[in-house]
């Protein structure tokens, strides 16, 4: 396995002390089924190639670290990590055959991209969302985000994009910002524009627990970036990835970039001034279905990648077409041990016209952003804030 790490030495020695987001199980009432039996695979992905031991993942909070200019209130956020027990995500008995799916194919006429040329473009469209807290209810968290517009729209997951959202609710005191570069940097201010009912229906007052639950399903949010932390003008478009939602894109024994910052290791001074980016190649080991037809949900396997903050990092075919965003993981002591998955473009788009009665690329391209943002705070804000008791 490749894996690009940025720098070495700051990427691999990290300690807990950020919130798991990726590190979440299914809840009982969640559960996922192989996709297809024939999918259903036992390879085996490498471990990443590194002589240096990781830590082992604990769920002590640090003490004592100095804020930095990137850090907006006092409070640390923390780890959230359980394990995921696989006999609670297969089922052996209920399957898909794969003919039941229309794949068109060729899907690209153009030659597969080297890995790091695509690395070096899919790194600027990254984003860290970091948020701290001074609420006595909710922990501050760190999590990932991919920009998908060059007009600044940013996808991550809802899980993350809570703490965006929970910025509104009142007398709840968190602030985030949205960081980018090597090592992250505050760098703009974002808002949410759509955000799903369905998932906060059911994982709202997760935010309050220490070990949250869910599979991915629904688990996506959109944000937009409004202004510069600086207070100059943002940039008139925005490094981004273009989305592929086309069903079935991507499957098993496919090979595709995952990029974002992950922190599940890292000391609360060193995530507020030396978090970097980190990206890895990696096979799909298995693919999943929500629904028994399409592929929602696939099986990155253990990488360096696999630790809390990653959630709503980028997973990038060899074509540069973003096809999924990391969402769970298992644990495990270090990040070869876990299962780290991604819920699929193609099932955010469903979900996405679940909610907004468009697709995902047709609300990219009706209307300004300015007005999805207005549209979304008297529509759907007070809505959503009416699933969360803080």
């Amino acid at each position: 396995m490749k894996v690009f790490l940025i720098p070495l030495s700051i990427t691999l020695f990290v300690s807990v002390c950020v919130i798991g987001i990726a590190l979440i199980p299914p809840s009982k009432e969640d559960t996922l089924q192989p996709y297809s039996s024939e999918i259903q695979k036992n390879d085996v992905v490498d471990a990443p190639t590194t002589a240096i031991k990781e830590p082992t993942v604990g769920s002590e909070k640090p003490e004592g670290d100095e804020p930095t200019q990137d850090v907006l209130v006092t409070e640390s956020a923390h780890a959230v990590q359980a394990t995921v027990p696989e006999n609670r995500i297969t089922s052996t008995q209920e399957t898909v055959p794969e003919q039941q799916v229309i794949v068109q194919e060729p899907f690209y006429d153009s030659p597969a991209i080297p890995f790091d040329t695509l690395n070096e473009a899919t790194l600027p469209a990254v984003v860290n969302i970091l948020c701290g807290s001074n609420s006595k209810t909710i922990n501050g968290a760190t999590g990932s985000g991919v920009v998908i517009d060059p007009r600044g729209v940013i996808l991550t997951n809802a899980h993350v994009a809570q703490y965006i959202l929970l910025q509104n609710y009142p007398g709840n005191p968190i602030a985030c910002v949205i960081r980018t570069g090597m090592p992250a940097k505050a760098t703009y201010v974002a808002e949410v524009i759509a955000f799903p009912y369905a998932w906060a229906q059911k994982h709202a007052q997760d935010v309050q627990l220490e070990f949250p639950t869910g599979t991915g399903e629904d688990d996506w949010a959109l944000l937009y970036i409004t202004k510069t932390t600086s207070g100059v003008p943002k940039p008139a478009l925005f490094p981004f990835i273009p989305l592929d939602q086309r069903q079935a894109v991507t499957t098993t024994g496919d090979s595709v970039l995952v990029t974002a910052y992950p922190a599940g290791f890292l000391g609360s001074a060193t995530l507020q001034r030396e978090l970097w980016p980190v990206s890895t190649t990696v096979t799909i080991q298995k693919v999943y279905t929500f629904t028994q037809s399409l592929i929602d949900i696939f099986s990155l396997g253990g990488n360096i990648v696999a630790q809390g903050g990653a959630s709503g990092g980028a997973v990038v075919n060899q074509w540069g077409k973003l096809v999924g965003i990391v969402v769970v993981s298992s644990m495990g002591d270090t990040t070869a041990e876990r299962d780290l998955r991604a819920i699929t473009i193609s099932h955010i788009n469903k979900s996405v016209k679940d909610e907004t009665g468009v697709d995902l690329v047709t609300f990219l391209q009706q209307g300004s952003f300015e007005n999805k943002m207005r549209t979304f705070v008297e529509n759907s804000e007070q809505k959503l804030f009416s699933l969360y008791s803080l």
